[in-house]
């Protein structure tokens, strides 16, 4: 089956290019990239603060850019320069793992897509944790309905720790997304009041409210911290 092997390679690394080249677009700080005989990951050494738009279009960067190549190879298939056969496989192992990609589970690209929306309307904590929960309601309903696939079961365990995985992170990514605000001194254009000291977005300036009293974003993270050490 090297043919099958080939393409899939082939669609697999294309994929993971898009996601770099808007990467680079950014200026994002590339750590590795990752490739499983499933699909792959490029992971970034970034601060969680980072713009949401610009992590969203790398998101996206993948899917179009795998869209671009099924283009190309349709256009090289209508010249005549590819036979039926392979392009067959090729389209069909393109919608495959484009589709399966794009399902809203973490940490596939379709979960962190859906992530990204969510973070932008709800605080940054409660949003991680609720595409975690939508992550495993559906690992659990397509396991029912494909629980003869062996190698489908196996994947989708691998999601479901993942999953698990990032929820228990949740403390650790929060505290790291404060701290780089109090060092970096970021500048938000939008302002929002929140009562809840856990409720931070990650778009977002706050103004804090206890009781009758306001706290500013930068006073709160000056106490947190300077308290601390």
């Amino acid at each position: 089956m090297y043919k099958e092997f080939l393409i899939i390679f082939t669609i697999v690394i294309i994929h993971e290019l898009g996601h770099v080249l808007v990467s680079k677009a950014f200026k994002w700080n590339l750590e590795k990239i990752d490739i499983y005989p499933f699909g792959g990951c490029v992971k970034f050494n970034e601060k969680l603060n980072k713009p949401i738009y610009e992590e969203l279009l790398i998101l996206l960067g993948g899917p179009v850019v795998q869209l671009l190549l099924f283009l190309l190879v349709s256009f090289l298939f209508r010249l005549n320069f590819i036979s039926m056969r392979n392009y067959i496989l090729f389209k069909n192992y393109h919608y495959t793992l484009l589709c399966f990609n794009l399902l809203p589970i973490y940490p596939l690209d379709g979960g962190r897509i859906l992530n990204c929306i969510i973070n932008y309307l709800l605080p940054y904590k409660k949003g991680n944790k609720l595409i975690v929960y939508i992550s495993i309601i559906l690992i659990i309903f397509l396991l029912y309905f494909e629980r003869k696939n062996i190698n489908f079961i196996f994947f989708e365990i691998l999601l479901f720790i993942e999953g698990l995985i990032y929820l228990k992170r949740q403390n650790y990514l929060f505290n790291r997304l404060l701290l780089e605000r109090y060092l970096e001194k970021y500048k938000f254009k939008r302002c929002r009041v929140i009562r809840n000291k856990d409720n931070f977005y990650k778009s977002k300036r706050h103004v804090i409210k206890i009781n009758d009293k306001y706290i500013t974003e930068n006073s709160f993270l000056k106490e947190r911290f300077e308290h601390k050490l």
